[in-house]
């Protein structure tokens, strides 16, 4: 039986990947596992740069966001 939460906030990131990594310029976005006092699923964003992680929480339609640094992703190696 699917998880009702893990759903919604699939859906949710469905709606609003587009808009989450424009205005974040983000290199990707997932689910994630929330954190202490966190709910049980969190969209983590992933960011190049800590200049663009928001310096107060920010949630999208009762989702917490959750910014990761990591720099800019690459292919490493072949897919083929």
């Amino acid at each position: 039986m699917a998880d009702a939460e893990l759903e919604t906030v699939r859906d949710v990131l469905n709606r609003h990947r587009t808009e989450i990594e424009t205005q974040y310029r983000a290199v990707g976005t997932a689910i994630g596992k929330g954190a202490g006092g966190q709910p049980k699923y969190v969209i983590v964003v992933y960011l190049k740069s800590g200049n663009d992680k928001p310096k107060q929480p920010v949630s999208i339609d009762g989702v917490p966001l959750d910014f990761k640094v990591t720099g800019p992703f690459s292919l490493f190696g072949s897919w083929r």
